[in-house]
């Protein structure tokens, strides 16, 4: 019964992932569980074999998961030993597609290190759309007619627990385990504030001091908030607007924590906390006068609003995670985003620890 486990555990790292991943499907998914209580009916010198071959959080993870299961019964078992079989006569196949694609991959390694590389003399050659007249866009997405606008409360009428910088930034880390305690609309509202709050618009609308520095002073993020345990808010999905210091509401999500945590590639914890930020990205704000240089801008931008989130989150005694690996498609469709002229480019869940 137990022939397959053998054979997996026997196998290098590369290969034991590919078989692997043929049979996870996200931490609650009903292919992990099935496997996980196949794993804990085959022999405890079996099961070990394998466990201690996989990386620790993940050894930690399904020994925790397979103590809530039940041994899966010999019926369940003959399944799962049949589809190892065929991943297992299927592994030389996979292997070669995986290292034609490696192959590729190398190619394309050396084409994003140019996004890291500046390339502003390159712009003097360039005709942007700022010097052709061309309207630059608005400053934050309108809402549209008829939508709930949530007003928030003033972001100083939450005190921070901390307002020693040294001791926030020596304190700040990545928290992945949140209380089932809600978050305050104060609190909400003071991070939205830290991470996107508007000091003073200038040019008659046309720009924006804000709390977080941009290239260019053209912000060209979105934030929004996917709320599951905010006093206040009822669960769904909110957009931030700047300008005003307000929130929309936008709609609610079937089943938002599952599909949170299949969005970020199976990381639970990014449904499960009482609000999950997600930054997207209008890249045309920024493109508007940096053309090829816009990309790189977009993502330095993304990086100082999270860090504020951090420090904010320090400040008020809650925890978040910034989360960078994320399935696109997944992220773009749960926002309603078009993946085109806006896109998902980093999220971070929040909550009490």
């Amino acid at each position: 019964m137990d022939d397959a486990i053998k054979r997996i555990a026997a196998l290098e790292k590369k290969e034991q992932g590919i078989i692997l991943d043929s049979v996870f499907d996200g931490p609650d998914g009903r292919g992990t569980k099935a496997f996980l209580g196949y794993l804990k009916s085959v022999p405890p010198e079996s099961r070990q074999a394998l466990i201690a071959k996989l990386p620790l959080q993940t050894a930690q993870w399904a020994e925790e998961a397979m103590a809530k299961l039940k041994p899966a019964g010999e019926a369940e078992a003959g399944k799962i030993e049949k589809k190892l079989a065929r991943a297992l006569e299927r592994l030389p196949q996979l292997v070669k597609r995986m290292e034609a694609a490696t192959r590729k991959a190398a190619k394309r390694i050396a084409k994003n290190r140019e996004l890291v590389r500046s390339h502003f003399t390159a712009l003097e050659r360039i005709i942007s759309d700022q010097q052709k007249g061309l309207p630059r866009g608005d400053l934050q997405k309108p809402a549209t007619a008829g939508a709930e606008i949530i007003d928030l409360p003033p972001p100083d009428s939450v005190k921070p627990a901390s307002t020693d910088i040294s001791e926030c930034v020596a304190k700040r880390q990545s928290r992945r385990k949140f209380s089932p305690e809600p978050v305050s609309l104060g609190e909400l509202s003071y991070l939205l504030w830290a991470t996107q709050g508007v000091r003073k618009v200038l040019g008659g609308g046309k720009a924006a001091l804000r709390n977080v520095p941009s290239g260019g002073n053209m912000h060209p993020l979105e934030t929004y908030v996917a709320a599951s345990r905010v006093d206040g808010l009822k669960p769904g999905l909110y957009r931030y607007l700047p300008l005003d210091h307000k929130l929309v509401f936008l709609f609610t999500v079937k089943s938002q924590a599952k599909a949170l945590s299949k969005a970020a590639l199976g990381q639970d914890f990014v449904g499960d906390c009482a609000a999950t930020f997600i930054w997207s990205a209008v890249p045309y704000r920024s493109e508007w006068r940096y053309t090829i240089e816009a990309a790189k801008l977009v993502l330095l931008d993304a990086g100082h609003v999270c860090q504020n989130l951090y420090l904010a989150c320090e400040a008020l005694g809650l925890g978040t995670c910034a989360i960078g690996a994320y399935d696109q498609k997944r992220f773009d469709a749960l926002c309603k985003l078009d993946g085109v002229d806006e896109m998902v480019v980093y999220a971070a869940p929040v909550g009490r620890f």
